[in-house]
């Protein structure tokens, strides 16, 4: 398992890294809109409605409006869809404290999970195309401050971890995982501000954003562990080896890009 997954992050990085800093920005939002196909046909699965036909309609759907906008080249309906996206993750802030599972999976909210497609993975693609726009090296971090997070908490949690952060959806996350994860975050914000010559303000900034940003990256992991607890499936696919699906690997990614991307819109007007 581990060697697969060493593999598979082998070959992905560096393309996602290649892509990102040699493509132009219609180029950069064509391949994320075909990838997000992906997403759509797992999150199918994850929804109730987990037969090839509804599964392929939701790809369809989910990549085709990208696509549309895309051809149109509508910047203004991108910034909706990342204000759009904002407010769901913070609706979903506030809701998700009060789940509560079952014994066995219930299969709740069929055509709630289903919907949630649209707001979030639109919202992702919205936000990697126009942080792209400001500058690719803004997309690259981004990612880094999830990987950060991440690997951040794990290795806290597995150090000093003693209190669990959720453990109605992932009994694995700690309190003190969270905060080993918000401190690499904050190293990060911090080197990338003063040697990006933000000055001091705008790397302060930077550090308060990330920080935020981080918050709602492990917010993205919890709901996608609340989709797959509903609908009784440990993976969301099977398509990247040793990794599980591709929701798997992007779950805080497509919660952290629409509000990161809002915020340093904000910041350069």
């Amino acid at each position: 398992m581990l060697k697969a997954r060493v593999i598979t992050a082998l070959i992905l990085v560096p393309a996602a890294i290649a892509l990102i800093l040699l493509s132009g920005d219609r180029a950069f939002s064509l391949v994320v809109a075909l990838v997000f196909a992906v997403a759509g046909w797992e999150w199918g699965g994850l929804s109730g409605h987990p037969g090839t036909a509804q599964r392929l309609l939701l790809a369809v759907a989910v990549s085709g409006l990208c696509l549309l906008l895309w051809w149109l080249g509508e910047t203004q309906w991108q910034r909706v869809l990342l204000l759009a996206g904002v407010l769901f993750w913070t609706l979903v802030i506030v809701l998700l404290p009060a789940y509560h599972r079952t014994e066995t999976p219930q299969d709740r909210w069929p055509w709630l999970r289903l919907l949630a497609a649209f707001p979030v993975l639109l919202s992702a693609w919205a936000g990697y195309s126009l942080l792209h726009a400001v500058h690719p090296g803004w997309v690259i971090y981004v990612m880094m401050l999830c990987v950060l997070a991440d690997t951040g908490a794990y290795f806290a949690g597995k150090r000093f971890g003693r209190h669990k952060l959720a453990p109605e959806l992932s009994p694995g996350k700690t309190r003190e995982g969270l905060l080993g994860g918000l401190l690499a975050v904050l190293l990060l914000a911090a080197g990338v501000g003063l040697a990006s010559g933000m000055g001091a303000i705008g790397s302060v900034y930077l550090i308060l954003l990330s920080l935020v940003v981080a918050l709602v990256s492990v917010t993205g992991d919890l709901f996608i562990s609340l989709l797959k607890r509903e609908s009784g499936v440990k993976d969301t696919g099977h398509i990247l080896p040793g990794h599980g699906g591709l929701l798997d690997r992007i779950d805080s990614h497509v919660a952290a890009t629409p509000v990161f991307t809002l915020g340093l819109m904000w910041w350069f007007g």
